[in-house]
């Protein structure tokens, strides 16, 4: 199948030419603090998106509320912390072949932060979720203003769907994904580019936890026998824990401790919090009941106790035959403009591991290269829109020649 050359280098070209417009538009959206649990700067942001995805006519934009996401405070109470909203934008719904553009409002950024302004250094900016993944959604926009100047475009129908809880994993938003899966054919997310400048193949999955251990309390210098160290046991669950990343596949952080009081008294009470990646749903169920193995030994060697919580997880994401071909088909559109943008694993995980395990076969790296993510080193090339937008255009041309040819008296929706 040949690449549309013609068109994707008339789209590089445009956007090549329109460098400042997009360099204002993702500055637009990564100066207001979107952080996950800042509900207010979260829906601020989401609304000068629904500003920018105003100029394509869509046929519905919606601020979407979804429930709160569960914290643990530093007491070990479960607690609620409201999220900002979803922004999902839909047009042509009834077209013969749906998809589905995903990305994220929120950073890893708190509104306390102090990495909260964005810089311009030529093409390339500096701030809090330039890259990840503010740069993307504004490239999402511009692969979706293109299909309206084609005449394919017009049998493309879309959904552009921003989630406000990625960054914490997307808990409170599992019905909008599950939703997005079931009505559409294709899936393309904006998460920033890989390092090489390449795009997520397989993706590890993630599992989160928490342990909240109680011990007794005591005089350190008069009684230090008759308290139980909170502490003392938490380190020794977490050493046991830690050393689950001997299995190939599988990684054990972790992430924080807290607990104790004054120094004179024996703790009786500690918080750890984990994050584990692996490769499999068999890792996945292995780790689980490790932790659940630890957890019940400590008890029965231990005055203390010891209570674990599972607090959320994202399934791995497999490379399947429709998967790989969408990878082959970025592969050689980038290609034909005169770079790469190989395929490669990653133990990353983000809302493209919940499309998929819902059957949505999906590419979730097409967003802006850049790096330093998650750090105050956030960085991104806004000259890599003109270069990535194309692509991911003749991406969706591809999918739906195919789609056309398989099934070409099927229903305008996919099930």
């Amino acid at each position: 199948m040949a690449v549309n050359d013609v068109a994707t280098t008339e789209l590089k070209l445009r956007l090549g030419s329109d460098l400042d417009r997009l360099t204002d538009a993702v500055t637009a959206l990564a100066e207001v603090n979107s952080g996950s649990y800042n509900p207010d700067g979260v829906n601020r942001c989401g609304e000068r998106l629904a500003e920018l995805l105003a100029d394509l006519n869509p046929d519905r934009t919606e601020a979407i509320d979804v429930a709160p996401a569960l914290v643990f405070g530093p007491d070990g109470q479960r607690n609620e912390a409201s999220v900002g909203r979803a922004v999902r934008s839909t047009k042509r719904p009834d077209a013969p072949f749906q998809v589905c553009f995903f990305g994220h409002v929120d950073t890893v950024f708190p509104a306390e932060s102090s990495f909260q302004s964005v810089s311009r250094d030529g093409t390339m900016l500096r701030g809090p979720g330039v890259a990840d993944c503010k740069g993307g959604l504004v490239l999402a926009i511009e692969v979706l203003r293109y299909l309206d100047t084609v005449d394919w475009g017009q049998q493309v129908g879309w959904q552009f769907l921003a989630l406000s809880d990625e960054e914490i994993g997307s808990a409170s938003s599992l019905g909008l994904l599950d939703e997005a899966a079931a009505n559409h054919h294709l899936g393309l997310g904006f998460e920033p580019a890989l390092p090489s400048g390449g795009v997520a193949g397989a993706r590890k999955g993630t599992v989160t936890a928490h342990t909240i251990v109680s011990g007794k309390a005591s005089h350190v210098g008069r009684a230090h026998h008759e308290g139980r160290s909170a502490i003392l046991a938490l380190a020794r669950f977490i050493q046991r824990v830690e050393a689950l990343n001997e299995r190939e596949g599988v990684t054990v952080s972790t992430g924080r401790i807290s607990g104790g009081g004054p120094l004179n008294v024996v703790p009786d009470f500690a918080i750890g919090s984990y994050n584990m990646r692996v490769e499999t749903t068999e890792d996945r169920d292995w780790v689980k009941a490790e932790f659940e193995k630890a957890a019940s030994e400590l008890q029965a060697d231990s005055e203390t106790t010891l209570a674990l919580t599972w607090a959320g997880e994202r399934p791995p994401k497999v490379r399947t035959s429709e998967i790989d071909q969408l990878l082959s088909d970025v592969g050689a559109a980038a290609e034909a403009l005169g770079f790469a943008m190989p395929a490669e694993d990653t133990g990353g995980c983000c809302d493209g591991n919940n499309l998929a395990a819902a059957g949505l076969p999906n590419v979730d790296s097409l967003g802006i290269a850049g790096g330093g993510i998650h750090s105050s080193d956030e960085f991104a090339d806004v000259a890599s829109i003109a270069d990535r937008a194309p692509v991911v255009a003749e991406v969706v041309r591809r999918a739906l020649i195919r789609h056309s040819s398989e099934r070409p008296d099927a229903e305008g929706k996919p099930r």
